[in-house]
Parts: C-alpha cells; structure tokens; sequence
C-alpha cells in the first residue's frame, strides 16, 4: 500500500513538472522569440560599425568624443548626437587650384576650441572650429604656392558613431577626383578635462598651441607615413626653434590607408584659444609646404 502510494506521488510529481515547464516555455516563447528579434536588430544595426571601424577604419568607441582613443574620455557631446537614422549632408570642398597637392578633411567637423564651449565643445557653425583652422592652414599652403582641397563636411553631425566611415568614404572619392593630391590631412584637436587653458609656446613671437600627430600602427601605409611625419618633425627641429608635433601611436587605422602621407593632425586641444590654434596652423603649414617642395 505505501509502495503504491510512493509511485502515485512519483507519477504526480512527474506528470506536474512536465505539465508545468510545458507552461513555463509556452509562455516565454514571445519573450524569447522578442529577445531574439531584439538581438538580431542589434546586430543589424552595429554590423556596419563592426565591420568598417573595428576591422576596416579605426575602432572608434561610442563614448568617444573627440578625435582618437584619448586615454581621457568625454562623454558624447549632446550638441551633435542626434538619431543616427539621419544622414550627414556633404558640403562641396573649397579647392585652391588646378592641381592640388594636399586634401585637408575632418571626421570630427564640429569640435571647437575657446571662446565657443557650448556642446561640450562641439559646434555646427564653422568659427573656432578645426574647419576654421583648416582654413588657416590652406592660406599658409597657398602662400607657399601649395594647392589644396579643403572639405568641411560635417562627418560627425548630425549622428557621431561612424564619423571615420563616412570621412573614410569622402576622401576616397576625392583622391579620385583629384589625382595630383599626394598628402591628405584630417585635421582633429586633443581635448582635456581641465578647466585651466591649455598650454602654450611662443614661436616666433607667436603664442601656439602645441600639436600632435596620431599614428595608425595597423595601416598598410604605416612605414610610409612614419617617414613623412620623422621628415616634417626633422624640418620643425632645424628651422622651426623646435617645434615638433608629439607622435601618438596606435593600434588602428584611421583611414590612413589611402595615403602614404597621410596625417591624423591634432593642433591644440578645447582650451585653447582658436587664436593659438590657428597660429600653430601657420607654423605646421610652412613646415609641411618645406617638406613637399623639398
């Protein structure tokens, strides 16, 4: 009689929890097949971001917010991340002449140096911006008999994450619209966290920012543009009292693929006065108009 009962209580027990994970699944089959669908989704939507930045153009994190993988990090500036369903409108470059030597472009468009601090030092509009002080250095280029292709599209507005892909795209296709361009130059500043201005030399009776180049260590053109930063460096060395920019390597890209002079050149940093900036643009641009010509 016990034994009978011990095997009808097995039974119920069995029959209960088959009953009950039965249940259990029915009910969770839309959460999972929605958990599924989101994740599918998520994948979908960072696949062209894996894909382009981590394997083929820079790693750029999400919560990056100026022009490389700085070892302090900004939080997104929320004057410029808007819905990344939008799409970044391309500005026609300015070009300085029949043959340019030099592209001049800015995966990071909006970033901004004093007096403009509004969006975390992130600006549409072009003054005191690197676009104002890319137009400092095709001046200085253009004294030195040096033609340029200027582009100001805004790659990181109105969404951030992708910046490097889209201005991995326009210099592409201005290389092949213009084929006497031999050296491409993504003009960036540095960012810092203080509060304090940011420091300063004086150069031939100038005050300028310092300025630093950022070296893709991965690129194909890595040799190349290692050489042609050791050149420019040497020149600033002789004749420049010294002014030399910081090398920065790194483990990614940066589109520097595209050329074997490719510069990712950060004049300055948000404290500075745009002022210092653009005189650093006049120094680096004699600098870089001696290399080319020599």
């Amino acid at each position: 009689m016990k034994k009978s009962r011990v095997k009808g209580l097995a039974l119920v027990y069995l029959i209960s929890t088959v009953f009950f994970f039965s249940i259990t699944a029915t009910l969770q089959e839309p959460v999972r097949e929605e958990k599924e669908s989101q994740t599918e989704q998520k994948l979908t939507a960072t696949e062209l971001g894996v894909m382009c930045i981590s394997s083929v153009y820079p790693s750029m994190g999400i919560q990056l917010a100026d022009s490389r993988d700085n070892d302090s990090q900004e939080s997104q500036p929320e004057a410029v991340v808007l819905e990344s369903e939008e799409t970044t409108e391309q500005e026609q470059p300015d070009v300085t002449g029949k043959e340019p030597r030099v592209l001049i472009l800015h995966t990071h468009a909006t970033e901004s140096y004093l007096p403009s601090e509004e969006g975390n030092f992130h600006v549409k509009e072009e003054a005191n911006t690197v676009r104002d002080v890319g137009n400092t250095l095709v001046e200085t280029l253009n004294k030195r008999g040096i033609a340029v292709v200027h582009d100001k599209t805004l790659h990181d507005y109105p969404s951030y994450n992708e910046s490097y892909y889209r201005s991995y795209a326009t210099a592409q296709n201005l290389l092949k619209q213009y084929p006497t361009i031999e050296c491409v130059i993504d003009l960036h500043r540095d960012s810092v966290a203080s509060k304090e201005p940011s420091a300063t030399v004086s150069i031939g009776g100038m005050k300028c920012a310092k300025y630093s180049f950022v070296l893709g260590t991965t690129a194909s053109t890595y040799p190349q543009n290692k050489e042609f930063i050791s050149k420019l460096n040497q020149i600033a060395a002789s004749n420049y009292q010294g002014f030399t920019g910081t090398v920065l390597e790194r483990g990614y890209k940066y589109n520097q693929d595209l050329s074997s002079k490719y510069l990712l050149l950060e004049i300055g940093f948000n404290r500075n006065h745009i002022d210092d900036s653009k005189n650093t643009a006049v120094v680096v641009g004699n600098i870089l108009a001696d290399a080319l010509q020599s």
